[in-house]
């Protein structure tokens, strides 16, 4: 994505992020779990039983800023994709290579400040990174309900979904207009199908992905947390029949940034590729009506 072709791309910078955060992400979910592996298994002290406070909160923050930015930023490409097909002439900011390295600095500072919290509520209790008993119940509320439920999955689910269905609108718009063109050529109208297939299955894969991926380990956090409220000390044998699905949930969670990968790199370039043809034969077929009406004019 850095060469010489691509490296102007907004869509480049984008990609580029999401690798690096997304490599970031699955570092810190390898080290959680050697450090839950030492723990359980071995019985011994885990991997931040020598962390101080500060790099406790400093881990802490690392962390979980880290894996907000592998979620944003793909609602970043949906927006940039929203402004390259609905406004495909019009030059955005956000399509522009400094505009998409400004709204990532820009992204990241603000997921930074809604994560500043755990620098004051953060530190190491008995040689684990977790939250002081003075501000438990705020943190818990905190990280379910602001980081889990609203930052991770609901806000950024909700503005995929919403972004990715007005490409998907706007693409069958131009393929029935060219489609309505060439309807008296078979092959040339068979392709247009052909295309208007893999963009549909492209932009479906990436409006579902991210939410399919998440959804199971978003509804098990919820029943979770409600037994917890409603039945008290008897939760406790709730959440021990359910940590087998709560494992499988982390696992399906997890497929989430190798399917980032394979759409946003492999096909990344094939989708972009295809709609620019779509939107050229758009513009030839207005020219092609301008021309006749201006001919019929003069006649």
């Amino acid at each position: 994505m850095k060469s010489e072709a691509l490296r102007h791309k907004s869509y480049s910078h984008y990609i580029s992020a999401l690798a690096v955060f997304d490599s970031l992400t699955l570092i810190g979910r390898q080290v959680s779990t050697v450090n839950e592996y030492y723990i359980t298994q071995l019985k011994e002290p885990g991997l931040f039983s020598g962390f101080s406070y500060t790099l406790c909160k400093l881990y802490n923050f690392i962390e979980h800023t880290c894996y907000l930015m592998s979620s944003w930023l793909i609602v970043l490409m949906a927006v940039e994709r929203v402004f390259a097909v609905c406004l495909p002439f019009k030059q955005c900011i956000i399509r522009k290579e400094c505009g998409a390295i400004i709204a990532i600095c820009a992204l990241c500072l603000i997921v930074s400040l809604t994560q500043a919290f755990r620098f004051v509520m953060i530190g190491s209790i008995n040689g684990a990174c977790e939250a002081e008993d003075e501000f438990l119940i705020l943190f818990t509320a905190l990280e379910i309900y602001f980081y889990q439920v609203t930052l991770t999955f609901v806000i950024p689910a909700g503005i995929v979904l919403v972004c990715n269905s007005l490409v998907i609108h706007q693409i069958f718009h131009v393929i029935r207009k060219a489609s309505h063109y060439n309807e008296s050529r078979s092959t040339r109208y068979a392709r247009v199908v052909n295309k208007r297939h893999k963009t549909s299955v492209m932009l479906l894969i990436v409006s579902f992905s991210f939410i399919l991926t998440l959804l199971p380990l978003f509804i098990l956090t919820i029943i979770i947390d409600i037994s917890v409220k409603t039945k008290g000390s008897g939760a406790y044998q709730l959440y021990r029949k359910m940590l087998p699905f709560h494992e499988l949930c982390v696992v399906i969670s997890l497929l989430n940034y190798g399917v980032n990968f394979f759409i946003y790199i492999l096909w990344g370039r094939s989708f972009r590729f295809e709609l620019r043809k779509i939107f050229k034969r758009e513009r030839t077929s207005s020219n092609i009506a301008t021309r006749t009406k201006e001919e019929i004019i003069k006649l």
